[in-house]
């Protein structure tokens, strides 16, 4: 649980400045730059470690087509923390846990307890409440958040994503299986965005330099690493179900930095199914 917690930490960190970086320079420079750097860092850690990647052997034909989901997830995720809420983009994002908890216990053998199922429903009710403004729903002018859709194709794509993630870190261990991850997510997004580039359709033109939008992009790279490095670890020593749900946690840190940082103000019901989301992910945790 405590790797998942650690995942929940720089996942967490990671929303945030996705938020701050992709509303300056767009959803694709900021994922292209997160992922380099992430790469590059993921490639020293081998390197210093001495690790062999010889057991890569056994995953890479999942790994490598994952890489194409998990691509997609973060492009998706990135994309609705640019056009926001991310006070309700990042909650939603964060019932992802459901499949690779399931996905375990049918495909693993992994138990599901009572608290287990009950945690599971209190989530999917949370995400409901969070992605809806129940007093422009009554009004009749209730519109769906913009970033919310993307944030729902995301669950699906890292659902499954990581689910193949944390079952190749059991069998080829959690370095090689990051590493192989990292390096083919961010050959998807060199050629995405050297496509675009070559088209002149990347993001944020007008602030395409901007540095400190940069800098935050890099930072991504490595808070994101650090999230992927603890569940990595974990799903390779513990049950892929456990460090899921802990690290599904995370949306507390993006929910509070866009409340201070972004002057986000969700409607009330959107606070309490922020509230159940977590709770329920907790439930799951915990059993």
């Amino acid at each position: 649980m405590i790797y998942g917690l650690g995942a929940a930490l720089g996942w967490g960190l990671g929303d945030l400045w996705a938020a701050m970086s992709g509303r300056r320079i767009g959803a694709l420079a900021t994922v292209v730059v997160a992922q380099l750097v992430s790469a590059i860092l993921t490639t020293l850690i081998v390197l210093a470690s001495g690790t062999s990647l010889a057991p890569m052997g056994r995953v890479a034909w999942w790994l490598i087509p994952n890489a194409v989901l998990m691509s997609g997830g973060y492009f998706t995720l990135y994309r609705g923390l640019e056009l926001g809420p991310v006070a309700v983009v990042s909650p939603v994002l964060a019932s992802y846990a459901v499949f690779p908890v399931l996905l375990s216990v049918m495909l693993l053998g992994e138990s599901l307890s009572l608290l287990i199922g009950a945690g599971i429903v209190v989530t999917i009710v949370g995400t409901a409440l969070a992605s809806t403004d129940l007093r422009a729903l009554a009004r009749g002018t209730h519109s769906m958040p913009e970033g919310l859709p993307w944030a729902a194709a995301s669950v699906i794509l890292f659902g499954v994503g990581t689910y193949v993630f944390g079952w190749a870190a059991q069998r080829a261990g959690w370095l090689p299986t990051l590493w192989l991850t990292r390096i083919s997510t961010t050959m998807v997004f060199l050629l995405v965005g050297a496509a675009a580039w070559g088209l002149g359709r990347t993001e944020g033109g007008r602030a395409r330099h901007e540095r400190r939008a940069l800098a935050f992009a890099a930072l991504i790279g490595f808070v994101d690493l650090f999230g992927a490095v603890m569940y990595a670890y974990g799903a390779d020593v513990g049950y892929i179900s456990i460090v899921t749900a802990a690290s599904a946690t995370y949306p507390i840190i993006p929910v509070l930095g866009s409340m201070l940082f972004l002057r986000e103000r969700p409607a009330p019901n959107q606070y309490l199914g922020v509230v159940l989301l977590v709770g329920g992910l907790l439930a799951v945790s915990l059993g």
